[in-house]
C-alpha cells in the first residue's frame, strides 16, 4: 500500500483502524475500503458545503460514479478514479467539457471554471490562527517559529481577554514575514 493512502485512511478513520494498518489488500477488500471512504466523502460533502440544488446533484454524481465502479467493475480503478476527479472539478466550480475542441488548442480561459459558481474561501480570525500552525507544521518554506509559541508571547503581553483578530493584529507586526507568506 502506497504510504500516502495509508496515512489518509489512518485521517479518516484513526491511526488504530484496520484498514489503516493494513500493508496489502486484495480488491475485495480495497472495495470495502474505498466504499467507506466514500461514505465519509458524502458525510463531508454534506456538513461543509453549502450550494445550491444542482450542484450538489452534480457532486453527488462524481460520488455515485465511484461507487458504481466499486460495484460493477472488475477493473474499477479508472472508473472510481473518474468520480473523485469530477468531485474535485465540481468542488472548484464545474466539470469542464471539451470534447468540441481541437485537438492542441487552447482559448485563454480554458481552465477557468466559474461558468456557474465562483469558489471562495474565507476564514475567521481562529482559523487564520489554525492556518499559521498549519503552515510551521507542514513545515512551509521561509516559515520561521512556532505560531502558537507567538500567542504564548500575546498572551503574556496582552492578557487572556484579548481576541483572536487582537493576536491577528499584533502577529501581522511582529512576525510580517511569517503572515505575508500565509495571508
Amino acid at each position: 500500500m502506497p504510504p500516502a493512502m495509508s496515512t489518509q485512511l489512518a485521517r479518516l478513520f484513526g491511526k488504530d483502524a484496520r484498514l489503516a494498518r493494513e500493508r496489502q489488500m486484495s480488491n475485495a477488500e480495497w472495495r470495502v475500503a474505498l466504499r467507506k471512504v466514500l461514505e465519509h466523502l458524502y458525510s463531508y460533502l454534506k456538513e461543509n458545503v453549502r450550494t445550491d440544488d444542482v450542484h450538489l446533484l452534480m457532486l453527488c454524481t462524481g460520488l455515485t460514479a465511484a461507487r458504481e465502479s466499486l460495484d460493477t467493475q472488475e477493473n474499477f480503478w479508472p472508473g472510481y478514479a473518474e468520480g473523485l476527479t469530477r468531485l474535485a472539478l465540481l468542488l472548484m466550480g464545474d466539470y469542464p467539457d471539451h470534447r468540441k475542441a481541437r485537438p492542441g488548442t487552447r482559448r485563454g480561459d480554458h481552465f477557468q471554471l466559474r461558468k456557474f459558481r465562483t469558489l471562495h474561501y474565507s476564514q475567521d480570525a481562529n482559523q487564520k490562527l489554525w492556518s499559521l500552525v498549519a503552515a510551521h507544521r507542514f513545515g512551509l518554506p521561509g516559515f520561521k517559529g512556532d505560531p502558537l509559541r507567538a500567542l504564548d508571547e500575546f498572551r503574556a503581553q496582552q492578557g487572556f481577554n484579548a481576541s483572536y483578530d487582537d493576536f491577528l493584529t499584533w502577529y501581522r507586526k511582529t512576525y510580517p514575514a511569517n503572515y505575508a507568506l500565509v495571508f
